[in-house]
């Protein structure tokens, strides 16, 4: 079930111009939430998210009519497991790919030179939520001096617990996209 998010919310957190509208798909292509959530909500830009919607790329189509998970791996010469064949790719979070089940919405992260994939959302709404959590934690984090661990770990805490509060998914695996890059924030890797 989506996590309600206003369009004010995601466009406080990363201003209008970091976001990316998809086009509805194809009737029956996508999960219909799904749809009407990129169409009016939309996906934000970040340092660490990045919606890939290039015009000059053949599979801009994507989200509309044909999978472009599996052209994206083709044009990289890398193998796609056959049960992702029909997903879509969404973007890039820091170091993997993100897909998109259209389906049932579910969000897989596939890591960098990797075909193995993992849960990394159980809906793109708690992606985006994510996404806002991690936002406003960077700007605490970047105010905080870069000798102070225990300033950051408490701000990186709180964050998981507010993205835990909404979906387990991005925390359950240790070796997750989310995991790794929270481990980096308290190792003081990004700011």
């Amino acid at each position: 079930m989506l996590t309600h998010i206003t369009p004010e919310a995601v466009i406080e957190a990363f201003g209008l111009t970091s976001i990316t509208y998809f086009p509805q798909a194809a009737p029956g292509h996508m999960h219909g939430p799904t749809a009407d959530f990129l169409a009016t909500i939309g996906l934000p830009e970040s340092k660490f998210f990045g919606p890939r919607m290039d015009p000059e790329d053949n599979s801009a189509q994507r989200l509309r009519f044909g999978p472009s998970l599996k052209a994206s791996f083709e044009r990289a010469g890398s193998e796609l497991p056959p049960e992702a064949e029909t997903w879509e790719k969404l973007g890039d979070f820091v170091y993997a790919t993100v897909a998109l089940d259209p389906r049932d919405g579910r969000i897989y992260a596939f890591p960098e030179g990797e075909s193995d994939y993992q849960l990394m959302h159980e809906d793109v709404s708690s992606l985006v939520h994510a996404l806002i959590v991690l936002n406003r934690g960077r700007v605490n984090f970047r105010k905080l001096r870069p000798d102070d661990d225990e300033q950051r770990a408490q701000i990186v805490d709180r964050m998981t617990q507010e993205i835990t509060a909404v979906d387990h998914a991005p925390f359950t695996d240790e070796e997750g996209e989310w995991e790794t890059l929270f481990d980096q924030i308290r190792l003081n890797m990004w700011r």
